[in-house]
């Protein structure tokens, strides 16, 4: 239950078992290589700038491939809509894969296919475009070709606003009278007209249906009358759509045949991309190469193994990480804890000279989560839902690693349910048995659940308290983890007693008040030993110092000494002769000032009464769709009495009223448990975490293949189903 101890790696070799070096370490994956610092080498490596330009040529090839047969690729996954399809390949088959011209008859044809059906798309457009022009013209018995006017008359041909026809033939009557309009159909607002007018008025009609919305319309390159020619672009449309369905299914029939294949080219040419740029990392000499890196130390023996078939000319040697080193970090944690390092991903990885926080959040986020969903029916329908996505379907492993936590949290909603005495927000009497288990009844009792909510608000804040103490103790800082963080364990101890114990109430407060202060002031290093003053100097910040502690334990016992008197004369004369009083003074007003920050703890607790109301709100949705489907259901019940066909109708009334009661109750898990999660995620991250994680680590993220959405197998052959 830590972070994973790592051992730097440095891998010297000749350049002759450069290639067979790279891939061996890819192969291992182990290895998370790193920039080799500078002064190791006199240079860094460079890859093979004609092997890149190759490569990449390939791989664009190869995605023109893959994105064109993707579109015509139907999964078999269920929920495919939903979840990216994965496919299954051996690792060794993956490795085998050349990066080669094996597609490019593919390539042709996917390119031809694509080009043609491109082709006849614009040809398409274009003739749809064409035909939706030309229907306003079908009524026109002129041919296209003869839209030119004659000798003595000049043809103008457009469309006009629908709107604004009338009044347009009345301004050109008003203009002159030797002109006609011949309006035909109206389409999509727009009306064609045919505008006929003597030679003789012509500037005067162009003129005033410039100031109009007409618009001419010409039909280049086109003859016959309309209607034939809009047949005709019809007649094509109507081929081109055939031929586009044959093209269609040319390419359905090339995404069965290839597309797995070159979804893992493309995959193959990144990973070969990767081994060949990743030399940029490696130092070089004319002669030799090194590779730095990091290695789990768990798994150094699958790196040596993995290059001493190289032993003759590479060197290998380990060591542990230095004080400025900051090596990846992996956590290792027993397989019941796994599922929370979702959470602590979330968040951050810790550095590697931190506590992996993962074991430390796990039992609250547990009993939160529990608490939110709150109810036995609820967490069981969670299990068996994330059970099914887990091992049914084909997720990527990151989705697996959730639903195991929302499989633990499906448990832990359970037992708060058996605790809560809620089953589906059943808000009848309970059987006897399942009454006698339950602790608490928060409908009833609802101060007592936001008193335990707070309490475990409490319990968590302290314990990171404690953790940071024991942190900065494990550092070696024993000062500031008994100073600035146990006493404030002590503050809350106090507190706690005077809660308990009414009679104790202000000897407790006193003196947890005082004795909190006086820790996070540090009072006594500065007295003794942080302020460079004679002898007699530090005895006088001593002496207050013991006189201080005496008036707080006056005032705690409410002894009659009058020591109050005898600190306000001696803080007095201190101030005045000696610089350790006013330093030992100086420090305690700062921890009176620290304990009142410690004001922010109480909002930080308060925020934990968000559990009960989350678990109240779940409920009382619950209990909303069970008094649904009871009002429902009760109809039935008079018509089984009737009988006959009435009996029909009773069965379709209690089929309703289960429907609203299964798709209710569903709804509601669905809607719960994203504030399940949100909410006591929050709390870790703002409430727990804050007290002393800090995170910023980067993963352990070895060389090796890669792939989006590959899964790699170990065994020889291909794998179907869920994955790994």
């Amino acid at each position: 239950m830590a972070v994973a101890r790592m051992l730097r790696v440095t891998v010297l070799g000749h350049t002759s078992a450069l290639d067979e070096a790279v891939e061996r370490m890819r192969r291992a994956g182990v290895l998370d290589i790193e920039t080799v610092a500078e002064g190791t080498a006199p240079a860094y490596a460079s890859p093979d700038p004609a092997e890149v330009r190759r490569l990449e040529e390939y791989r664009a090839d190869a995605v023109f491939i893959r994105d064109f047969l993707r579109r015509y690729h139907t999964s078999d996954q269920p929920f495919s809509s939903f979840i990216s399809e994965k496919l299954h390949l051996p690792e060794d088959e993956f490795a085998a894969l050349e990066v080669d011209t094996t597609l490019l008859h593919v390539y042709e044809q996917c390119q031809g296919v694509a080009d043609s059906m491109a082709e006849l798309r614009r040809e398409r457009s274009r003739l749809q475009a064409l035909a939706h022009e030309l229907l306003a013209w079908e009524p026109l018995r002129l041919e296209i070709d003869r839209w030119v006017g004659t000798e003595h008359v000049a043809l103008f041909t457009g469309v006009i606003p629908s709107s604004e026809g009338c009044p347009t033939r009345e301004m050109l009557r008003e203009i002159t009278p030797h002109v006609s309009v011949e309006e035909l159909a109206s389409v999509g607002g727009k009306t064609a007209w045919v505008v006929m007018a003597h030679r003789t008025v012509v500037d005067e009609v162009r003129a005033a249906l410039t100031g109009t919305d007409f618009a001419d319309v010409k039909f280049p390159g086109l003859h016959d009358y309309p209607a034939e020619e809009r047949a005709v672009a019809l007649e094509r449309i109507a081929e081109i759509d055939e031929r586009l369905a044959v093209l269609d299914g040319q390419a359905q029939t090339l995404s069965e045949q290839y597309h797995d294949d070159a979804v893992a080219l493309v995959e193959a040419i990144d990973a070969d991309l990767e081994a060949v740029t990743v030399r940029e990392h490696f130092g070089t000499t004319e002669r030799a190469f090194v590779v730095t890196g990091w290695v789990s130390a768990k798994r150094r023996g699958v790196l040596d193994e993995a290059l001493e078939p190289l032993a003759d000319t590479l060197d290998v040697s380990y060591e542990d990480p230095g004080p400025g080193d900051t090596p990846p970090v992996e956590l290792e944690n027993p397989r019941f804890l796994r599922p929370f390092e979702v959470l602590t991903d979330l968040y951050g990885r810790p550095r590697y000279d931190e506590l992996d926080p993962t074991p430390l959040l796990a039992p609250f986020f547990w009993v939160f989560f529990g608490i939110c969903i709150g109810d036995v029916g609820y967490g069981l329908m969670l299990i068996v839902a994330s059970w099914l996505i887990r091992n049914k379907l084909d997720v990527a492993p990151g989705v697996k690693k959730l639903m195991d936590l929302f499989i633990v949290g499906g448990v832990g909603a359970m037992f708060a349910g058996v605790a809560l005495g809620s089953y589906f927000a059943w808000d009848l009497e309970l059987p006897p048995l399942l009454e006698s288990l339950r602790l608490i009844n928060p409908m009833e009792e609802l101060p007592t659940f936001l008193v335990f909510s707070i309490g475990l608000g409490v319990l968590q804040v302290l314990f990171g308290v404690l953790i940071s103490a024991w942190n900065l103790a494990r550092k070696g800082d024993w000062a500031s983890a008994v100073f600035d963080q146990a006493s404030t364990v002590v503050l809350f101890a106090a507190i706690a007693v005077a809660v308990l114990v009414p009679s104790l109430s202000t000897v407790a407060i006193v003196l947890g008040l005082g004795l909190t202060a006086l820790g996070k002031s540090r009072a006594i290093d500065v007295a003794l030993r942080d302020v460079e003053a004679p002898s007699w100097d530090k005895a006088l910040g001593a002496a207050w110092l013991a006189v201080f502690v005496g008036w707080l334990l006056s005032l705690a016992f409410s002894w009659s000494v009058p020591l109050g008197w005898v600190l306000l004369a001696l803080t007095i004369a201190g101030m005045v002769i000696s610089k350790a009083t006013r330093r030992v003074v100086a420090a305690m007003l700062g921890g009176a000032y620290a304990v009142y920050g410690l004001s922010s703890l109480i909002g930080d607790i308060l925020s934990y009464t968000r559990l009960a109301a989350l678990a109240l709100s779940a409920t009382l949705v619950g209990m909303v769709f069970n008094l649904l489907a009871r009002l429902v259901g009760a109809g039935a019940g008079s018509m089984f009495d009737k009988g006959g066909g009435a009996i029909v109708g009773g069965v379709v009334i209690m089929v309703f009223a289960a429907l609203i009661f299964v798709v209710g109750h569903v709804f509601n898990v669905v809607i719960n448990l994203l504030s399940a999660f949100v909410h006591p995620a929050r709390l870790q991250f703002v409430e727990f975490f804050g007290k002393f994680y800090e995170g910023g680590g980067r993963a352990y993220a070895p060389f090796a293949f890669r792939s989006k959405t590959l899964v790699l197998h170990a065994d020889s052959a291909r794998q179907e189903g869920a994955g790994t």
